[in-house]
């Protein structure tokens, strides 16, 4: 199972929602600490108004009255008492026993400082970014334990002692819906985002296949970001660029192979008057080979410059009656595969492809078998002939153009070289791969693998 996405617009979002949540849960995690610091503040204040309340009930209570009140305002975790003798013995020395002294003298209005005792507790004394009037005021490392002793009007030390404190309350369960809400909505906004960033590049991805496998494309709309909108103007121009070369090259093998036939056509006519007999046939000869070898290397280029387009064909049907014909013809060949199976290709250019490899099996071996496998992403050929094979060091060399393995030049023995380079000529214009290998058992393999997508799948 892939986490990371393999599409653009899925890379985005989850770059984009990724980027949130880590924003998000950072923030979190700040403001928590920070909540906490203001709600143990709020803690803070709120005892030492509670001492300074019951300081001032006290002061002017009967002595029933002031045993009831205190019984009434005890909190739990809480001791409060009236007594002869404080519970503090020292006066504040800590910043923070001086900081409440001087808040519950404000509150109480008493003057003398001497008359107010204060001792805290201390679990740690963390580092603090607001200086002394500041105590990150936290249960579980900060004030452990408030000790207050106050000085009343009749001799009598009014005593306070309390560590119990409230800790902060978790996220409320509407922050954390609201969250959620403003997450889900990202991620819709984000999908939406991304996948009108990335439908531009699916568009060039989807013209550029359609224009390897020859199917006609029409310019592809230059929008998206800045970056997108020059590759696909480079694209749209390249495209172009390559058309005008093609219609341009049609044309000038058109005028060349007026102009060359039309001299050899004259030769051939001068030949004609030749008095000596053998000079005249070999001159004929000669002539007849130039020709043959001009209509090859002009098909040649032509098959390379073709803008046939491609189709939707049978190509189980074309394999099959190439062999039929070659076997009705005398040949031993033998067909293999499905009966039907429609594949997008160019099917003129195809045919003379195989029909060039059956025909070189055939030419060199007793006979021949063509197999046709399908499997969901591509489609293989293999045609196998009994002949004596190739050179293991020439394998390659074989589909150069022009290149024969018998070093003569009759065309009745070696060919002109070119039936092999115009069928892997043809087989890499439809995006494919044409490779050849000896066989264990004895002749040639060729083997032609041509690559379908999602569009070429038989409807």
């Amino acid at each position: 199972m892939r986490l990371w996405p393999d599409t653009l617009a899925g890379r985005t979002l989850a770059l984009l929602v990724g980027a949130t949540l880590l924003m998000m849960i950072s923030s979190a995690i700040l403001l928590q600490d920070e909540r906490k610091a203001r709600f143990d503040e709020h803690n803070l204040y709120r005892y030492l108004q509670r001492v300074a309340t019951l300081t001032r009930l006290l002061s002017d209570a009967t002595d029933q009255e002031r045993s009831r009140i205190i019984k009434r305002v005890t909190e739990e975790g809480e001791k409060i008492s009236l007594d002869e003798t404080p519970w503090v013995d020292s006066h504040p020395r800590h910043p923070m026993e001086k900081k409440i002294a001087r808040h519950i003298s404000r509150s109480t209005g008493i003057r003398d400082h001497s008359a107010i005792r204060v001792m805290i507790e201390l679990d740690g004394r963390g580092k603090s970014h607001r200086g002394e009037d500041y105590f990150r005021f936290r249960a579980d490392k900060g004030i452990k334990t408030i000790s207050i002793s106050i000085l009343l009007w009749d001799d009598l030390w009014l005593n306070f002692q309390t560590h119990h404190f409230k800790d902060a309350p978790p996220w409320a369960s509407a922050t954390l819906q609201g969250l959620l809400i403003l997450l889900a909505l990202l991620i819709v906004i984000g999908l939406l985002i991304a996948r009108r960033m990335a439908r531009p590049m699916a568009q060039l991805a989807d013209a550029a296949e359609r224009f390897g496998l020859g199917q006609p494309q029409s310019p592809i709309p230059e929008e998206g970001p800045r970056e997108v909108r020059q590759t696909i103007h480079a694209f749209n121009l390249m495209q172009q660029r390559l058309q005008k070369q093609i219609c341009d090259r049609s044309r000038m093998l058109a005028a060349v192979s007026h102009d060359l036939r039309t001299p050899i056509t004259t030769l051939r006519l001068r030949a004609e008057y030749i008095e000596d007999q053998e000079m005249r046939e070999k001159t004929l000869t000669t002539l007849a080979e130039m020709e043959a070898i001009l209509s090859d290397t002009l098909s040649f280029a032509r098959d390379e410059a073709a803008d046939e387009q491609a189709r939707s064909t049978d190509l189980a049907a074309l394999l099959q009656s190439l062999i039929d014909d070659h076997a009705d013809l005398g040949g031993n060949a033998e067909y293999q595969g499905p009966e039907r199976f429609n594949f997008i290709c160019r099917p003129v250019s195809l045919r003379r492809a195989l029909n060039n490899l059956i025909d070189n099996a055939l030419k060199y071996g007793e006979s021949v078998v063509a197999s046709l496998s399908t499997r969901p992403d591509q489609v293989t050929i293999h045609i196998d002939d009994s002949g004596p094979g190739i050179p293991d060091d020439q394998l390659e060399a074989v589909l150069t153009p022009f290149f024969r393995l018998e070093a003569s030049r009759n065309r009745e023995t070696g060919g002109t070289g070119l039936g092999l380079a115009v069928a892997n000529s043809i087989i890499l214009a439809h995006g494919g791969e044409l490779s050849l290998e000896n066989r264990p058992e004895g002749g040639l393999r060729v083997t032609l693998v041509l690559n379908q997508s999602e569009k070429q799948h038989d409807r």
